[in-house]
């Protein structure tokens, strides 16, 4: 930012750092220019790097360690002035080349954040907002594609007090997980749409996941692994059949599965001489064959939830390259499916040889876990990564109270943080 007097130039100062706050930036960020871009920093001093690799900590204390980290952290925000702020809000997605209302928002945005300058502001997302965006998304550990959806605006908008509550909420869920003294367990996190795994007591993995859509939340369960099954068929679930398949049917007479049995009153049906118009949901089953086609891939980790919530693989790897992965009807699809299996699977003498040779058979086959795995539904909004800094991720099924509608802030306007 340009400033004619050092008593502007510190509001500025003072301004940018709260804005910045949000994305995991220490303090030490503002020591920088406001025009320079900044990458996220640890919150924590930086330290001389270990001779040799230091011991991984036992998972209970590491979320105590993180509990702590960020509780200090949003002390550090609350104790911040309130700023004002500029918020986009909530709305399709931009990207080069638009204009209107929340453009000249994202703009007034940007340059609050130091992300440009006052007299680098335009009437169009242009070739410098472009650039500016993708400063922001890395500087905030996202993609940066240039494309302000849903992750990035939820990321503009976060106040520091808003962020300070995220850290807190999150905080107190670590605790109360720390203090289950779960030695095994299967975590998913909903906001970071990813799935660790915790053997005795030390973190084994992590790997991106799949969620629900918005419209089919991933449910917050307690629940358990009990079973592995290897070429796993798929039942279409109600909902989806109701939603999806059956008027797929209806309108085309099939219902758009490779290799699916369709059922019809518990009898195998050619699915294209059927009058679907007159049949319920209830009278159809369509059942999805084993093989790289199916839509569980070919593993699934069967839970006990009555929602028939439960994690499997996936015929679409490429989805895991998305920044937003809030795409499933509820289940979860694992980034590493295999991974998983062999893991869960070792204990019990089953071994990556043996499992290649039941894949081969192209049958389904389940395997019972000897002891069933705890699994734990989460929705912490902030983590720490593997460098120790904090991240914010997006509210995705809207569980925060949401910012001020857009229509309330017109451009230019600003919101009290």
């Amino acid at each position: 930012m340009l400033t004619t007097s050092a008593t502007t130039s510190r509001s500025l100062a003072v301004l940018t750092l709260a804005a910045l706050a949000i994305t995991g930036l220490s303090a030490a960020a503002c020591a920088q220019a406001p025009t320079t871009p900044l990458a996220p920093l640890s919150v924590a001093p930086a330290l001389a790097e270990p001779a040799t690799p230091a011991p991984v900590p036992a998972y209970p204390a590491m979320l105590s360690a993180w509990a702590d980290r960020l509780d200090a952290r949003a002390a550090e925000l609350e104790a911040m002035a309130p700023v004002a702020i500029t918020r986009v809000g909530p709305g399709g997605t931009l990207k080069k080349g638009a204009s209107g209302e929340r453009t000249s928002r994202l703009i007034q945005r940007l340059i609050e954040l130091g992300y440009l300058t006052p007299e680098q502001r335009s009437a169009s997302f242009d070739d410098l907002v472009d650039t500016a965006v993708r400063s922001f998304q890395t500087a905030s550990n996202m993609t940066p594609d240039g494309l302000v959806g849903t992750g990035t605006q939820q990321a503009l908008d976060r106040s520091p007090a808003e962020a300070a509550g995220i850290m807190r909420h999150t905080a107190t869920s670590m605790r109360a997980l720390r203090d289950e003294q779960l030695p095994d367990a299967v975590l998913v996190n909903l906001p970071s749409q990813t799935v660790t795994l915790v053997r005795d007591s030390a973190r084994v993995f992590d790997m991106r996941a799949v969620v629900g859509r918005p419209s089919r939340e991933t449910p917050l369960l307690r629940d358990r692994i009990t079973h592995v099954i290897v070429n796993p068929t798929w039942t279409v679930p109600p909902t989806v059949l109701k939603e999806d398949k059956l008027p797929m049917l209806r309108s085309r007479g099939t219902p758009g599965i490779s290799n699916a049995v369709v059922y019809l009153d518990g009898e195998v049906v050619a699915p294209e001489i059927i009058d679907w118009s007159v049949v319920t949901p209830g009278r159809v089953r369509i059942v999805q064959q084993p093989g790289d086609h199916n839509a569980l891939g070919r593993f699934r980790f069967n839970l006990t939830n009555p929602e028939n919530i439960y994690l499997h693989g996936t015929n679409e790897p490429r989805l895991f390259d998305r920044e937003l992965r809030t795409i499933s009807s509820g289940c979860v699809r694992l980034q590493d499916a295999r991974l998983m299996a062999e893991t869960l699977l070792a204990p019990q003498g089953v071994t990556p040889d043996r499992i290649e040779r039941m894949l081969a058979r192209g049958e389904p086959q389940w395997v019972k876990l000897e002891k069933a795995l705890p699994v734990r539904f989460t929705y912490w909004m902030a983590t720490i990564d593997g460098s120790g800094t904090i991240r914010l991720h997006p509210d995705v099924y809207d569980r925060v109270e949401e910012a001020p509608p857009s229509s309330a802030l017109p451009p230019g306007d600003s919101s009290r943080a």
